[in-house]
């Protein structure tokens, strides 16, 4: 079975080659070039079709499971479109960062939202759990430019595989160098990383990490129930953040449709609530909670958006 980190992640000549093009021409030009290039991915991309139907085919019977009237269900089925979306999304990736994205057209819901920007506005550290549902930079984006309507601008500090991400994050320091962005080797995580980040937590900052990728180095890993059968979610990161033990939120960036070429977007924050300070012994449960509490959060926004699923591998492996 093949895992995110054995995927070749040859992404990054196309977010320069993206981030020449959003240079020199309007982002609808870009929006419009992702679709033929969405289908030469989807059309030789054997494995991305495979993958992607199995995760349609799984999330289809949950819709179905779930609903009263069946006959009324609409089923995504479309690997095209799955991709095609894939493709949009690497150009909101780098637009995120260049400058080129109008946060006029981010739809802020009825949620928790409120608790977060009062949290940060009062000097606080957050935690923000990522997903790769939707656009995963766009917090970051959100933040880094002081447009997530905050008070003050927020230091940034991204948790993850260093061999995979990298290049992408040298990307977006390069596109703004004026962000404050700070990158976190998931591989390394020790004593005297959770103090580097408690430091930085003090200090008001942000650390902002994915729930939905088990790590390349450990095979201690959660089961969960998602779309229906089990699949594995990363002990690690709910561990950390019981270790930080700070007020932490589950972040999603979504398109309201999901082809567009100028769309709107709905930003989902919901709040953890799950609270760390206990036993040994009780944390391990709430380890556990909180995993699945992130895990049915992504499971309703996927139903919701379902070609927004940019997990290409083996996710129930």
């Amino acid at each position: 079975m093949t895992q995110w980190y054995e995927v070749k992640q040859n992404h990054n000549l196309g977010y320069k080659l993206t981030f020449f093009v959003l240079k020199a021409f309007p982002a609808a030009f870009m929006r419009f070039l992702a679709f033929p290039i969405g289908f030469f991915y989807w059309l030789f991309g054997k494995k991305t079709r495979h993958v992607s139907k199995d995760y349609l085919i799984k999330l289809g019977f949950s819709l179905l499971s779930e609903s009263k009237n069946p006959g009324t269900v609409r089923l995504p089925h479309s690997t095209l479109k799955h991709v095609m979306s894939f493709a949009l999304n690497l150009v909101e990736n780098v637009q995120s960062w260049a400058g080129k994205f109008s946060f006029k057209d981010v739809v802020w819901q009825n949620d928790d939202v409120h608790d977060l920007v009062s949290h940060i506005n009062s000097g606080k550290g957050t935690v923000i759990v990522i997903s790769h549902l939707g656009n995963a930079q766009m917090m970051k984006g959100l933040a880094a430019m002081n447009e997530g309507g905050t008070e003050r601008k927020m230091e940034i500090t991204t948790i993850s595989d260093a061999k995979v991400s990298q290049g992408f994050n040298a990307l977006l320091n390069q596109i703004n160098p004026d962000s404050s962005f700070n990158l976190v080797n998931s591989d390394n995580i020790g004593p005297e990383t959770i103090i580097l980040l408690q430091e930085r937590l003090e200090k008001g900052g942000i650390v902002v990490i994915a729930g939905d990728r088990v790590s390349a180095h450990t095979d201690r890993n959660i089961p969960i129930e998602f779309l229906g059968e089990q699949a594995r979610f990363p002990y690690g990161v709910f561990l950390l953040l019981a270790l930080l033990n700070v007020p932490t939120y589950f972040v999603n960036g979504l398109r309201q449709k999901d082809f567009s070429i100028r769309p709107t977007y709905d930003m989902f924050v919901k709040k953890n609530t799950v609270d760390f300070t206990c036993s040994r012994k009780e944390r391990e449960e709430r380890i556990v909670q909180a995993a699945t509490d992130y895990a049915k959060n992504l499971e309703e926004l996927c139903k919701a958006h379902p070609y927004q699923w940019y997990n290409f591998f083996d996710f129930w492996a």
